[in-house]
C-alpha cells in the first residue's frame, strides 16, 4: 500500500509541477494549427507564385525575400539573411524546344539541364547513340572526328515498366514495426530513406564532389568534337522528364554544351530507329540566361527569443531546404518542408506562447549542390569542419529538426543512432498517438542537411515521412508540383512538430548528445 501511495504521490507532483503549461500549450498549437492552418497557403505561394528556386537565381532570392518578408510580417524577433557562396552561378531558361523531324516528325518529352550552355538559335543535326563514357580512351578511339555537327544520345533504354506498382505509397504497419525494432543505426534500409554511417567529409567528396564532375571529360569531349547537342533519360515512367544535374554551377566550372533530358518513351523511340539503321535528324534550339550574382545565395534565418534568463541563449533549430531543382515548382522538394516549417514558427508565435529557449528557422539554399548553405553556415557558427577546435555555440544548440523527404505525413523520428533521446521523444509525442506520428527507429537516414548538424555531435534529426510519390513522380521531376502535396498530411506535419519543438524548448536541460 505504500509503494503505490508514494508512486501516485510522485506522479500528482509531477503533474502539479508541470502547471498544467505543455498540456495548455499543445491544446493552443493545435487549435492554432489544425483550425487555423495556413501551411497550404505558404506552399501555394512558395511553388506557384515564386516557383522553382534554383541555387544561385534571381527566382531562388526573390522567394527568399517573400519568405523573410513573411516570417517579419508574423513578428519573429529576428529575420535575417546569411550568405553561403561567392562563385554559385545563377542559370535560368527563357525558351527551349526538342525535336525529331526525320523520318517523322515527332516532338521530343524534354528539359535542359541546369547550367549548361545556349544553342545559339536553332540547330539541326543527326543523332547518333554512345552508350556509356566510363571508359573515355574507347570512347575517343571510336568517336573522335565523328561528332561534328550531331547529337548525341547516351545511355541505355530503361527497363520496360507496364506501371503494375502503384505509384503512390505510404508505409505499411510491418515495414514501420521492423524500423521500429531496429537495433543498430545501419540496418538495409528498412523504410527506403534509410543508410549507413556517413562521414560527412569523406563521403560528401565521394559522392558529391566526385558525382558532380563525374561528367566532366565527357562534355569537354564531345565540345572539342564540335557535338550540337546531348540527350539522356532516366527511368521515370510515365513519361516523367528527370533533369537532375548538371552541376556545373560554379563561376570557373567549364559549361556543358545544350544537354536535355527526355522522357524514357521518347529515348526508346530514338534508340530503336538507330538499331533499325535509321537515322534520326535532330532539331532544337535552347535559350538560358548564366550569370553571378553572389547576393542571391542566402540561407532565410528566423527566430522566436526565448524568455528565460538563463536559457534563452540555448537553440531549438528546426529546418528544411529552400533551393530547388528548375523544371517544375519544387512543391515536394522540397517546398513542403520548407512551407512546414514557416508554419511551425507561425503556429508558435500566434499561439502566444513563450518558450524557455530560443527556437530557430534555418531555409537552407544549396542543398542540392552539397549542403552548400548549412555547410556555409555550420563552419561560420560552429567551426571548421576539418579541424577538430569547435566553437561554444554548438553546445549552445539543443536539438536540430530536418523536414526533407517529400510531402508525405510524419510517421516518427529517425533517432540517427541516439539511443538516449528514445524515451523523451516517445514521451512528446504520445498526445499524437491517435495520428500514428509517433514511430521511433534508431536507424540512420542521410543526404540531407541533418548530417551537418550531425557530424559536429548536435542531436540532429529528420521526420519519417510516408514516402507518396516522392521517389516515382516528383523528387527532381517535371512534375514536382502542388498536386503531388495532400493538405492533412501538411497540417499534422506542421502542428506536431511545433509541438515537439516547444517541449524540447521547455526542457530543463538540452537533449542528451551522441557519445
Amino acid at each position: 500500500m505504500t509503494s503505490k501511495i508514494i508512486i501516485t504521490a510522485s506522479l500528482f507532483v509531477g503533474f502539479v509541477s508541470m502547471g498544467q503549461t505543455i498540456p495548455q500549450a499543445i491544446a493552443k498549437i493545435n487549435t492554432e494549427g489544425f483550425q487555423k492552418s495556413q501551411v497550404m497557403h505558404l506552399i501555394s505561394d512558395l511553388s506557384d507564385v515564386y516557383g522553382p528556386r534554383l541555387t544561385g537565381t534571381n527566382q531562388y532570392y526573390t522567394a527568399a525575400e517573400w519568405a523573410k518578408k513573411t516570417m517579419e510580417n508574423w513578428g519573429m524577433d529576428k529575420v535575417y539573411f546569411e550568405n553561403y557562396c561567392d562563385d554559385c552561378m545563377g542559370w535560368e531558361v527563357k525558351s527551349f524546344n526538342v525535336e525529331m523531324t526525320e523520318p517523322a516528325y515527332m516532338n521530343i518529352q524534354a528539359y535542359p539541364y541546369a547550367w549548361t550552355e545556349s544553342s545559339n538559335g536553332v540547330q539541326a543535326g543527326d543523332l547518333v547513340w554512345i552508350e556509356g563514357y566510363a571508359d573515355m580512351e574507347k570512347v575517343k578511339k571510336q568517336w573522335s572526328g565523328k561528332l561534328q555537327g550531331k547529337t548525341v544520345l547516351f545511355g541505355s533504354i530503361p527497363e520496360q515498366n507496364m506501371l503494375f506498382d502503384a505509384l503512390s505509397k505510404r508505409f505499411t504497419e510491418d515495414q514501420i514495426t521492423e524500423a521500429e525494432k531496429s537495433i543498430v543505426p545501419a540496418p538495409n534500409k528498412t523504410l527506403g530513406f534509410s543508410a549507413g554511417n556517413i562521414d560527412l567529409i569523406k563521403d560528401l567528396d565521394l559522392i558529391f564532389a566526385s558525382f558532380m564532375k563525374k561528367d566532366d571529360a565527357f562534355f569537354a569531349f564531345l565540345k572539342s568534337e564540335g557535338a550540337l547537342s546531348m540527350l539522356g533519360t532516366t527511368p521515370f515512367f510515365p513519361g516523367i522528364i528527370h533533369p537532375s544535374g548538371t552541376y556545373n554551377f560554379r563561376k570557373n566550372d567549364t559549361k556543358p554544351l545544350p544537354y536535355f533530358a527526355i522522357s524514357p518513351e521518347s529515348f526508346g523511340k530514338l534508340k530503336r530507329l538507330i538499331d533499325r539503321e535509321m537515322t534520326p535528324k535532330i532539331k532544337f534550339h535552347l535559350d538560358a540566361e548564366l550569370y553571378l550574382k553572389p547576393q542571391n545565395n542566402v540561407n532565410i534565418i528566423a527566430e522566436i527569443t526565448g524568455s528565460d534568463p538563463k536559457l534563452k541563449d540555448e537553440v531549438v533549430m528546426i529546418g528544411a531546404h529552400f533551393d530547388s531543382w528548375h523544371p517544375a515548382s519544387g512543391a515536394t522538394d522540397n517546398g513542403a518542408g520548407s512551407a512546414v516549417m514557416m508554419e511551425v514558427m507561425r503556429i508558435l508565435k500566434s499561439s502566444g506562447l513563450t518558450p524557455k529557449r530560443t527556437i530557430r528557422i534555418a531555409l537552407w539554399g544549396g542543398e542540392e549542390q552539397g549542403y552548400l548553405g548549412s555547410m556555409a553556415y555550420a563552419e561560420k557558427h560552429f567551426g571548421k569542419v576539418k579541424e577538430t577546435t569547435r566553437k561554444k555555440e554548438v553546445e549552445k544548440i539543443s536539438a536540430y529538426l530536418n523536414m526533407d523527404n517529400g510531402a508525405g505525413k510524419m510517421r516518427g523520428i529517425y533517432l540517427q543512432g541516439n539511443e538516449a533521446v528514445r524515451p523523451i521523444f516517445a514521451d512528446m509525442l504520445k498526445p499524437y498517438a491517435h495520428l500514428d506520428v509517433n514511430n521511433l527507429t534508431i536507424e540512420n537516414t542521410n543526404f540531407t542537411d541533418h548530417d551537418v548538424f550531425d557530424y559536429y555531435k548536435i542531436p540532429g534529426f529528420q521526420i519519417i515521412q510516408d514516402p507518396l510519390n516522392y521517389s516515382t513522380v516528383t523528387h527532381h521531376t517535371n512534375l514536382d508540383a502542388l498536386e503531388y502535396v495532400p493538405e492533412r498530411d501538411m497540417m499534422i506535419n506542421a502542428t506536431v512538430i511545433a509541438a515537439l519543438v516547444y517541449q524540447i524548448a521547455q526542457m530543463d536541460v538540452r537533449l542528451p548528445r551522441e557519445e
